[in-house]
């Protein structure tokens, strides 16, 4: 796990300082990459949890309790993608012409963190012994999702109009304390 968080971390870090230095990464960007992250764990870990069950009956029960998991991903990504993709950028033609290219997958350094990120857990799963493996309804990583959410939401209202930080370039300092609090929740025990 520890191997996985550090590879993670590099790859994240490396990718979209890239993608600053391009003028390509938005706040958006970087919780769409948080939450992308997230929909591939859950999907990658309910494949594997679904092939340990032995019966169908078994199979369906989990399934109809997994629903929770990713029932809170789909409202995750509803106030992701409208709040933070279209609603506090819509005077901005930049930022907002951004956004839109990393949900159409038209960015290729968010498409570049989700390939690597997807091979990597995959990767991961399969080396792992999965037995005792679990699919929380609420997980670290939804705290990250969530604060996340929350501390956008701050600093797109209080600082970015303060400081007049409304242009791609301007706006991309403002992820470091997302890959902070990345970097600080997700670390391995």
């Amino acid at each position: 796990m520890k191997q996985l968080h550090k590879v993670d971390i590099l790859t994240i870090l490396v990718i979209t300082l890239l993608g600053i230095a391009q003028g390509q990464v938005t706040v958006f960007y970087i919780i769409y990459l948080f939450w992308f992250q997230e929909l591939i764990r859950t999907v990658v870990e309910f494949t594997c949890l679904i092939w340990q069950r032995k019966t169908i009956k078994e199979k369906f029960d989990f399934i109809k309790i997994s629903f929770g998991s990713f029932f809170i991903l789909f409202v995750y990504v509803v106030f992701i993608v409208l709040l933070f993709g279209f609603m506090l950028n819509w005077n901005n033609r930049e930022l907002l012409g951004q956004n839109i290219l990393v949900i159409m997958f038209r960015n290729w350094y968010f498409n570049i963190n989700m390939i690597l990120f997807l091979a990597q857990y995959i990767y991961f799963r399969k080396q792992t012994d999965n037995t005792n493996l679990q699919m929380p309804l609420f997980s670290r990583r939804h705290i990250i999702l969530h604060v996340s959410i929350i501390l956008g939401a701050l600093i797109q209202l209080a600082i970015v109009p303060r400081f007049n930080l409304e242009n791609t370039w301007a706006s991309t300092w403002v992820i470091l304390p997302f890959l902070l609090l990345k970097i600080f929740i997700e670390r391995p025990k």
